[in-house]
């Protein structure tokens, strides 16, 4: 087994436990807040899956910009919800309700968004994108819908004992996500850098910020949604970018990785001010 494989399965880890506590720790109890009030689900879908991804082909459009870039920032606009978001999303108000409406929402638009932007792509730049069978569905699965139900199931059957297991799944799962990250970087440092220039970190500062204030704008003026809306919209599945962007361009894949990882490190950092400052 290589070094990456084994970092790959470390990441991996670390996801499939920290989704597993947030199941854990949600008490769904009735339908989610999304099928109670379907203008919260419009309202996310017209920010993530409508305004993001125009704004996205705008910028890749009028700015310059290495090839493999847009590619990468494409992929990212029609991804779902970073697997462990919903912790963060809690953190910024929303309750468990609608946090976890927002990750299962993003999972189901996005298999819908994605042949959409292909189709873009082919037709507004002549980018032929072929996707293994399954490839998108497979990530989602690992790393959302299996290890979310899993959480909630365990929570359903032992109540009792649910809060102790999601302490132990965070912490684990938090220290082994953490550390395949840092890895990851670190073994990545050439590639990031590598993808710096000719207005790429330009690009995604103004993507993410956009990103961020369009979510604000569509998530409306109670906090409880506005701020998990907003960053929802920024934090999207890195492995879904990667293998819908990596299929389009395979000649770039060194530049669509290191983008990749620099929307995530922006996405990561620029809401942090914002968001000290709301709480």
């Amino acid at each position: 087994m290589t070094p990456q494989t084994l970092l790959k399965l470390l990441i991996l880890a670390g996801v499939v436990l920290v989704v597993i506590a947030i199941g854990l720790r949600a008490r769904l109890r009735r339908p989610l807040l999304i099928l109670r009030r379907p203008q919260l689900a419009l309202r996310a879908v017209l920010a993530m899956y409508v305004a993001m991804p125009l704004l996205a082909l705008l910028l890749v459009t009028l700015l310059p910009h290495r090839p493999g870039v847009g590619a990468a920032l494409l992929g990212l606009t029609v991804s779902p919800v970073l697997p462990p978001w919903a912790k963060k999303g809690a953190a910024l108000g929303g309750n468990a309700d609608y946090v976890i409406g927002l990750q299962l929402l993003s999972c189901v638009v996005a298999l819908l968004a994605e042949p959409v932007m292909i189709a873009v792509g082919a037709r507004w730049f002549g980018v032929e994108t072929v996707l293994a069978p399954w490839a998108v569905e497979k990530v989602l699965l690992a790393t959302v819908l299996l290890p979310l139900a899993v959480g909630l199931g365990l929570a359903r059957l032992t109540p009792q004992r649910a809060p102790r297991l999601a302490a132990l799944a965070e912490r684990l799962g938090g220290g082994l996500l953490l550390a395949g990250v840092l890895l990851l970087l670190a073994l990545q440092a050439p590639t990031i850098l590598g993808a710096i220039g000719q207005g790429t970190v330009a690009l995604i500062v103004l993507l993410v910020g956009a990103g961020l204030l369009l979510g604000h704008v569509m998530g409306g003026p109670d906090p409880a949604f506005s701020r998990p809306l907003a960053s929802a919209t920024v934090s999207r599945h890195p492995a879904v970018a990667l293998v819908l962007a990596s299929a389009a361009v395979p000649q770039h894949q060194p530049t669509v990785l290191g983008t990749v990882l620099l929307y995530m490190l922006t996405a990561l950092l620029l809401p942090i001010p914002f968001e000290r400052r709301r709480r």
